[in-house]
């Protein structure tokens, strides 16, 4: 193995344990010392809860629906992991569960046992760190280093010949552009990244390849690092008359793609009516044996049901029992031992279905995460699909990458990185995609999309100067797109000040938020409609403030917002000091997706003169106005 390929991977080890340490930490301290009221305030618990049970889950889990009588706001989203308290947080009996549906006044939460808590005191929801993603990243980061992945670590040390060459595709409804970089994706043999800047359509691209992939009989992995993403990618190939089958928890599956999950195909499978015959029949057990007396644990000596039906089938006993106990618990035992045959049965037979779906779909989709879970342990694929590549981190990628022959990366490296807290982890590189990593080593291996289909033709172009050599162009169909008369792109300079907002260290700017509300007045007055409209800040704190003034005005980070649009999008700064600050707007990759959401009208807001003291927003704002007096 490359001696640069080693450290990278001793590198990614650390730098996981440094991201779960943190994660860990963040959690621990804020239940330990903040209140529960400081908690919910971050967004991160909820308090003063009311439950009810809501039923199960098609995968067997209880459903209990958590109330509140006022609004919830929070960051916890379906699919993230919780803790239920009463008393102490920090409580290690404290169970957990699963988000499964959030609503205005209620969080509906999944668990594999049935609750004990009352409603006597109201209950307390924290969210969690899952670690099993930390386990699985640390997995693949240890098989990877196997000399039997000498392919992989000639890829990642840059000495692996790429090779690919054009082929002929079906009849797909694709531009030219995607075409080629399908086909040059398709003819490779080992490693291609394709780069959709925004509006491009790269997650319709990514389906056209999964499709070309499957018509050639093979068999693909398609992954992304969010529930989100591969939800998106499953529709785009659905769309296509593919059938993905989706692995994972279907708690985190949004509802439209429940019919394709493996817990619905399960339930959908020739043989589970002997599952379902089997269980009426335990149940028909389970009420007979529920007449009888259950052995005491005083009588049973410490011995487990299973030891003791042995001593009877064998005629035996053991110090302690006496024949006469033996003789009494008989009847409940073998009933035990029936129960505990046909719960085998059934395991077997639910075991035999999922081997018989995972193994005769071409089309397997899970998160990167959920590639590395137990189901897929010991499945390879002829490829594997990373969509939303540039927002994984490379152990994330290499779950999935390491269960294929072949990979392709789909996503932008232009745009946001992969989330890391941790300032050691980004030290050593866990904020760096493996699309990134890889476009600095084969330049050559990575096509990039060129027509987009979001953006008028004035913000198109100001994109496409900052970010893409001038090679995004719009098509037709959106160039002239407008909503307003007048500019498409507004700038209104306001010398406001920044204050940080204590308990988050995120900035807000009051004056900035007046400009903003006035200008949502002013386009409603314009009748434009809300739902029309989006509001992006960088700052946490500036987004929560607004969103306290407009309920049904969609209000977000630009973190958030990555891979959404909007008609119109107001973009507000924020930061606003004497001292020329910045701080992360200095990152071109969080600026592109700033100013790439907006489909007919941009309207930035903030201390301009501030803003100009940095070489891009000098070139931003230059820009425009240059456009303007043309």
């Amino acid at each position: 193995m490359d001696g640069n390929v080693k450290k990278l991977l001793n590198n990614m080890l650390r730098s996981v344990e440094y991201e779960r340490e943190e994660e860990r930490t963040r959690h621990f301290q804020e239940m330990k010392y903040l209140s529960g009221e400081e908690r919910e305030k971050k967004g991160r618990a909820i308090i003063n809860l009311i439950k009810r049970k809501g039923g199960r889950t098609l995968s067997g889990e209880h459903l209990y629906i958590f109330r509140k009588n006022e609004r919830i706001e929070t960051e916890i989203s379906v699919g993230d992991q919780v803790i239920i308290s009463q008393e102490n947080p920090l409580d290690l009996q404290n169970p957990s569960g699963i988000v499964y549906e959030i609503d205005y006044k209620s969080i509906t939460i999944a668990f594999t046992k049935q609750l004990r808590f009352t409603n006597s005191k109201g209950m307390r929801i924290d969210l969690s760190v899952n670690d099993t993603t930390y386990k699985r990243m640390e997995e693949a980061l240890m098989t990877v280093k196997s000399p039997q992945y000498s392919k992989l670590h000639k890829i990642f040390g840059g000495h692996y010949h790429v090779s690919t060459h054009l082929s002929e595709l079906g009849k797909y409804e694709l531009n030219d552009k995607q075409k080629e970089s399908v086909s040059q994706a398709f003819n490779n043999n080992g490693y291609y990244s394709i780069q959709g800047p925004p509006g491009t359509g790269k997650t319709y691209t990514a389906a056209h390849l999964i499709k070309n992939i499957v018509t050639h009989g093979k068999k693909v992995l398609i992954t992304a690092d969010s529930n989100a993403a591969v939800d998106n990618l499953i529709r785009h190939c659905v769309s296509l008359g593919l059938d993905p089958l989706r692995v994972g928890n279907p708690i985190r599956v949004n509802h439209d793609l429940k019919p394709y999950t493996l817990d619905y195909r399960v339930y959908q499978h020739i043989l589970y009516g002997e599952v379902e015959t089997l269980q009426d029949d335990m149940e028909n057990v389970r009420a007979m044996q529920g007449e009888m007396d259950k052995p005491k644990m005083k009588d049973m000596r410490g011995f487990s049901y299973t030891e003791l039906i042995e001593l009877i089938e064998n005629n035996q006993t053991s110090r302690g029992l006496s024949k006469q106990s033996l003789k009494d618990m008989k009847p409940y035992l073998k009933l035990q031992k029936k129960l505990d045959t046909m719960y085998a049965k059934i395991q077997k037979l639910r075991d035999q279905i999922q081997s018989d779906l995972l193994y005769s779909h071409p089309i397997i989709a899970s998160t990167n995460a959920t590639s590395g879970c137990t189901l897929l342990e010991d499945m390879q694929f002829d490829w594997v699909i990373i969509d939303e590549a540039a927002q994984a981190s490379i152990p994330s990628s290499l779950i999935p990458i390491i269960k294929g022959n072949r990979f392709v990366l789909i996503g932008d490296h232009f745009q946001l990185p992969p989330v890391v807290i941790n300032q050691e982890a980004k030290a050593l590189g866990l904020d760096q995609s493996l699309m990134d990593y890889l476009a600095d080593l084969y330049p050559f291996f990575l096509s990039r999309l060129s027509v987009q289909y979001r953006m008028h033709q004035d913000i198109n172009d100001l994109v496409s100067t900052m970010f893409y050599n001038d090679e995004l162009i719009p098509d037709k169909s959106v160039a002239q797109r407008r909503v307003l008369e007048g500019n498409i792109i507004d700038v209104i300079p306001v010398v406001g000040q920044e204050k940080m907002q204590k308990d988050s260290k995120s900035y807000y700017n009051d004056i900035e938020i007046e400009v903003v509300q006035r200008q949502i007045e002013k386009l409603l007055k314009q009748n434009i409609e809300k739902d029309q409209i989006a509001v992006i800040s960088p700052y946490k704190a500036q987004a929560k403030k607004l969103q306290m003034l407009f309920d049904d005005i969609e209000i977000d980070t630009v973190d958030a917002f990555q891979g959404r649009e909007k008609d119109v999008v107001i973009l507000s700064f924020v930061r606003s000091n004497n001292h020329q600050t910045l701080g992360f707007l200095k990152d071109f990759r969080r600026l592109n997706v700033s100013i790439s959401r907006a489909k007919s009208k941009l309207i930035l807001v903030g201390n301009i003169g501030l803003l100009r003291t940095n070489d891009m927003y000098d070139f931003l704002f230059q820009y425009i106005h240059e456009q303007k007096i043309k």
